[in-house]
């Protein structure tokens, strides 16, 4: 079997997590161009890692989130697509392709989902900075975006190890 040959398709666990990070970010960004008009000259940048605002600058560099997160989601959209190109290990056979292509492709998954979301955490806790003066996560932001940005990395591994 030609290794492009195997389509697998999605999970309902991928497309119930597609559905769910898509629409949590499109609301985000949805919500940020809401609140547009009420954003004062100078909106924080970034935060440093006691969770307060260290740096400030204007409004429209809030855009650059939602476009950076939406370029990156379609490369990995597109990478999802051809698992055959992702890195395996060399116990990789005709036996077990399946088992890896869908558990990397899974992974990818959840690393873009997982990526929205960060973007939608960010973009909201500029807009409270902002907007009410407070932070919605504080010094509990970097320790979160690790989080989500680990977890699904440490679970796809793990079951990928026992693939055979």
């Amino acid at each position: 079997m030609n290794q492009s040959d195997l389509t697998i398709p999605r999970t309902l666990l991928e497309k119930v997590s597609n559905a769910i990070c898509y629409s949590a970010f499109f609301a985000v960004v949805a919500f940020m161009l809401l609140k547009w008009n009420a954003l004062p000259e100078t909106v924080p940048l970034h935060f440093g890692l006691s969770g307060e605002a260290d740096q400030y600058g204007s409004p429209a560099t809030l855009l650059i989130l939602p476009a950076v997160a939406v370029v990156v989601t379609i490369l990995m959209e597109v990478l999802e697509r051809y698992p055959q190109v992702h890195n395996y290990p060399s116990r990789l056979n005709e036996g077990n392709r399946e088992a890896f292509y869908l558990n990397s492709r899974q992974m990818l998954n959840m690393a873009k989902n997982m990526t929205l979301i960060i973007f939608s955490i960010i973009i909201l806790e500029i807009l409270s900075v902002a907007l009410e003066g407070s932070a919605l996560f504080g010094v509990m932001l970097l320790p979160l975006i690790f989080l989500l940005i680990g977890i699904p990395i440490i679970h796809g591994l793990n079951k990928r190890r026992k693939i055979r």
